[in-house]
């Protein structure tokens, strides 16, 4: 099958919103939501085609686009070859010029359109970048250790790099522990890290970046008004995160775990065809020791998350730098 050259643009404007537009009637998969752009014609290269599909379909001028991802996908009636560019800088205002609709959505907004499959890949990759870098997410849960020996722990992994805190409270602390925890969490943001907390409602107004829902409470039908991650089990978890306007989500469990013993692990062949298909940026949890962060990377996890790992290893600050070698080199 001959693969068809595209060009397409993911054109972000200053408060971090991207253009969508709804494929009109006649050509294929009308009623679907896209990033704009087109084939490339013979003769031009993929940035020429860019500029000039951009121009003829919403009307803008655009200059310095920047190579983002190249995606090779199947569609029932042809191969294609799509070439992703970052558009941050052109002249015009952006419009539908064949009578087609736009909208400017947040990232974390377009999953809940119905869009072509290839172009949410690019959704959960644009998501992805907005995760804490390296994507080692520590799940940090108090009532596993003593409070003291907790934030020794949490203070040698953010020392050691650490740069992203999930803050599981199954049960609401007593007064004392919870003035303890918001310290905690307001220190773990002064040094550049995120926090997301994962506790029962009503929340706490303890300082942190979002909220971490389980599968559970997102059936439940419980909503975060700010930034939120989700833990997920399966294809279907995944997907009603996604619709609901997470930024990310937990895929568990990845390999087995002594946590869980009645979980069937996913593997990485399972794991590894939902990410293909995910618009969010997925994170591996279970089993997850350092040696095999390779393999959770090499099976589309974004990024991996560690309890007992690194929070009751008997040196933290070790521990945590053994995961970060992945990234670090």
């Amino acid at each position: 099958m001959f693969t068809v050259p595209v060009a397409t643009g993911i054109i972000e404007d200053a408060s971090g919103r991207l253009l969508v537009s709804l494929r009109p009637e006649g050509k294929p998969w009308p009623g679907f939501w896209e990033f704009p752009g087109g084939k490339v014609d013979p003769g031009e290269t993929p940035e020429q085609a860019l500029v000039r599909e951009l121009w003829e379909e919403v009307g803008i001028t655009v200059t310095a686009p920047e190579l983002f991802r190249v995606l090779d996908y199947t569609y029932p009636e042809r191969a294609v070859r799509l070439h992703f560019y970052r558009v941050r800088h052109w002249t015009g205002t952006a419009h539908g010029r064949e009578g087609q609709e736009v909208r400017w959505l947040y990232p974390w907004e377009i999953p809940a359109l119905e869009c072509l499959p290839a172009n949410l890949r690019m959704t959960a990759a644009v998501l992805a970048e907005a995760l804490p870098q390296p994507s080692l997410c520590l799940i940090a849960d108090p009532d596993r250790l003593l409070l003291l020996d907790f934030q020794q722990s949490l203070e040698a992994a953010l020392g050691a790099g650490l740069r992203w805190l999930v803050l599981r409270c199954k049960n609401v602390p007593d007064a004392p522990t919870a003035a303890v925890l918001s310290a905690l969490c307001a220190g773990v943001l002064a040094q550049g890290a995120q926090v997301y907390l994962n506790h029962p409602d009503p929340l706490p107004d303890w300082p942190r970046t979002g909220r971490h829902l389980t599968q559970t409470q997102l059936d439940a039908g419980v909503r975060s008004e700010a930034a939120f991650g989700v833990s997920c089990h399966d294809a279907a978890g995944l997907l009603q995160a996604a619709r609901r306007g997470a930024r990310y989500a937990f895929l568990s469990p990845l390999f087995p775990t002594p946590s869980h013993p009645g979980a069937a692990a996913l593997g990485s062949q399972a794991f590894a065809a939902m990410a293909t298909e995910s618009s969010l940026p997925l994170i591996a949890l279970g089993g997850m020791t350092a040696a095999r962060v390779p393999e959770a990377l090499a099976a589309g996890a974004c990024g991996v998350a560690v309890l007992s790992g690194i929070l009751e290893a008997q040196d933290p600050a070790a521990a945590t730098r053994a995961y970060l070698q992945h990234w670090n080199g």
